[in-house]
């Protein structure tokens, strides 16, 4: 199946084993994805709180991704590039969402080992997973004209009774990247990337720490499809 993607297959991920040791050699992007290679992502959580109450902001994927087109995901995600350090990849933070900011705005919530497959790819991630907090309206976020279609905010029990099965969906609110102001819509599980495992839950379980002044125990999930 060939993919139609704006995603640079070229760019050079380095490959590790499934214990999370690097292997010392790198792979253009296509064929990481191709071949199943375990290679490391960064998953920024960023979340917020309003009048009391914290919340989580994800994006919408552009339809134009290689992996997950459409669907609603981590805030800020990217591929550590070959060579790339944390303090690299939190370029990510910027080209997404015009946040411009460093390893001291940003909390470690843990590590997940995801191995995906589908008809058109084999994505074996390493996420290393950090939280960072921001107050911004959605309107306050600049989305990337061409990897971000839509932020979406849905608050930290919502999302918790959404992901652990106890609501089939709940209310929030979504920012389309054309769109003057925000509006009210539902959203259903089906509307995220794959969440089957508990990293959704953990991580948002981890957030509802940190927005009460502690700070969280670091996760690490191993799950696969």
């Amino acid at each position: 199946m060939t993919l139609t993607t704006t995603d640079p297959q070229h760019e050079r991920f380095d490959i590790y084993d499934a214990s999370g040791r690097p292997l010392g050699v790198s792979k253009p992007r296509g064929e990481v994805h191709r071949d199943g290679d375990w290679h490391r992502a960064l998953h920024l959580w960023v979340w917020g709180v309003e009048a009391g109450t914290p919340y989580v902001i994800f994006q919408r994927r552009s339809m134009t991704k290689d992996t997950w087109p459409g669907a609603l995901d981590v805030a800020v995600g990217g591929h550590f590039r070959t060579g790339e350090t944390l303090a690299d990849t939190l370029r990510e933070a910027e080209e997404e969402l015009g946040l411009a900011i460093t390893e001291s705005d940003i909390v470690r919530v843990g590590r997940r080992f995801h191995d995906w497959r589908s008809p058109a790819y084999h994505d074996a991630e390493i996420n290393e997973v950090y939280a960072l907090r921001s107050d911004l309206p959605l309107s306050g976020y600049r989305l990337h004209p061409v990897e971000v279609d839509a932020l979406a905010r849905i608050d930290v029990e919502p999302a918790l009774a959404l992901f652990t099965g106890r609501s089939e969906r709940v209310g929030g609110l979504e920012w389309p990247r054309e769109a003057s102001e925000p509006f009210r819509r539902d959203f259903e599980l089906a509307d995220f990337v794959d969440i089957s495992d508990d990293y959704a839950i953990r991580t948002v379980e981890a957030i509802r720490e940190l927005a009460t002044g502690r700070t969280p125990e670091p996760f690490e999930i191993r799950s696969h499809n």
